[in-house]
């Protein structure tokens, strides 16, 4: 990714008020394109017809649950960066959802800037392994 594209970012939750603040952040404060996504079928889908940087996710969707999620956006987007925000991590906690190869696990709530900070180092790195 040249420093010239916008990185696209693909920010799923199933609360509105998180997925409209990442998606203010992402795109008026670092000029970054964020496509919202409110269930994980609604993501699995965008991510099937749409190619993103960055994965921004609740893990505790209606539909889809927990590690489930993360195991299908990986099959199909590859060594995506995967961004997990979460009130809930299941089983042993943070260690088990970073078995599955997710760039950064977030406890919520968070800071807006925090998040921020760590999309710039996915995207970093996302470059970094890409060249």
């Amino acid at each position: 990714m040249d420093s010239e594209k916008k990185a696209r970012i693909l920010v799923i939750d199933d609360e509105e008020l998180i997925c409209w603040s990442l998606k203010h952040s992402l795109e008026k404060v670092e000029r970054y394109s964020a496509d919202i996504a409110y269930s994980g079928n609604n993501a699995l889908n965008k991510l099937s017809n749409n190619r993103y940087d960055i994965v921004i996710t609740d893990l505790n969707l209606p539909d889809i649950k927990n590690l489930e999620l993360i195991r299908k956006i990986k099959e199909l987007s590859g060594n995506i960066p995967v961004i997990v925000i979460s009130a809930y991590f299941p089983g042993t906690g943070i260690e088990e959802v970073m078995k599955q190869g997710v760039f950064k696990c977030i406890n919520k709530p968070f800071e807006i800037n925090d998040v921020i900070g760590d999309v710039k180092e996915a995207i970093k790195y996302n470059i970094e392994g890409s060249s």
